[in-house]
């Protein structure tokens, strides 16, 4: 039989500090026309990491709960792929901090980053290993750990939106859990959101520069508007590709999980698309928009709510940043 990357659990861990959006008070007013959107709405709660967890922390605990779950002694791994916004440090990357605190002695680590599209990525890489026969026993690991960092950013209901958690995956060498998958990168969107030094005396200065600002999104409504211009027509497109390369339709579809951006894109996905409820499940009301970790908690999340059934055919879509990068994927539970 040939190998196949077979995946067998997903688990969350999210941090303990709540932030209910609700009894925040803003400092001073945002730009009405974006305070406005529904791009900044849809969340009445999320947690906060920092300062009590280091993102190595978040993605330890997350891991170390996996293979108690699982029943996985940490030796047995061979490989931890990880992706994480922020890392604990500018460089390195926090994958051999978790190997080492996991006790994962005989695997190696690779940081891998498509920001939002990073957990569909990384399953698309161990599948590549695992068929490959180089390793049998993948863990990934997605931390979210950076709003709670940037209490200026806090300051802006324009970051209500935003929270921190963790994840992680088991795949081993088995039946393969992975029926298709759709990625594209679209760079003619690159750097249309990026989180950079907000102004400082009146301009900008580089991140590497001395004396440059708090780190923040620069929000207009010209890059809110091109964001949304590019997500409603990227993620069904590729949902669309994903399934017809699969030979399905959205009738097999036992379950719908997109990124958990905002209200509005994901009611105007699921429309597109043509899945909406019960074959949906969200977590954006109570634990915001988490990038990379969006999916893997919210997948964690419906299997904890008993959602998700052996042999249902999950289906996944995401896009990364302002539309630079879009991912789908179609997964059959076992």
């Amino acid at each position: 039989m040939m190998p196949g990357a077979q995946i067998v659990n997903v688990v969350s861990f999210m941090p303990e500090r709540v932030v209910d959006n609700t009894k925040l008070a803003l400092d001073g007013e945002d730009d009405n026309e974006l305070e406005k959107n529904a791009f900044f709405k849809g969340v009445k709660e999320r947690r906060f990491a920092s300062p009590e967890y280091q993102s190595s922390d978040l993605g330890s605990k997350a891991l170390k709960l996996l293979l108690e779950r699982t029943g996985t002694k940490p030796e047995a791994l061979d490989l931890i792929l990880c992706s994480c916004m922020f890392s604990d440090y500018f460089w390195p990357g926090i994958g051999p901090a978790i190997q080492n605190q996991v006790g994962a002695s005989q695997a190696t680590i690779l940081n891998l980053d498509t920001s939002c599209s990073s957990y569909l990525s990384m399953l698309n890489t161990a599948r590549a290993f695992i068929e490959s026969g180089l390793y049998k026993t993948i863990a990934i690991v997605t931390v979210t750990n950076f709003v709670s960092r940037l209490p200026e950013f806090q300051k802006s209901k324009k970051s209500w939106v935003l929270g921190d958690g963790a994840s992680a995956t088991l795949l081993v060498d088995g039946k393969s859990s992975l029926v298709a998958s759709y990625e594209r990168s679209h760079g003619e969107h690159y750097g249309l959101f990026v989180f950079e030094p907000d102004m400082v005396d009146g301009r900008f200065l580089n991140y590497w520069e001395r004396g440059c600002g708090p780190i923040t999104v620069n929000f207009s409504p010209d890059m809110v508007t091109a964001i949304r211009s590019n997500a409603v027509e990227l993620v069904p497109d590729a949902v669309s590709k994903c399934l017809f390369k699969a030979g399905l339709s959205t009738d097999d579809v036992s379950l719908l999980i997109t990124h958990q951006p905002n209200t509005f894109l994901i009611k105007e996905w699921r429309d597109r698309i043509g899945i909406g409820e019960p074959r949906v499940h969200d977590t954006l009301e109570y634990y915001g928009n988490l990038f990379q970790s969006s999916i893997p908690v919210t997948l964690a999340d419906a299997i904890e709510k008993n959602k998700v059934q052996s042999g249902d055919l999950l289906t996944f879509g995401t896009f990364s940043n302002g539309g630079d990068f879009v991912s789908s994927m179609v997964i059959r539970w076992t």
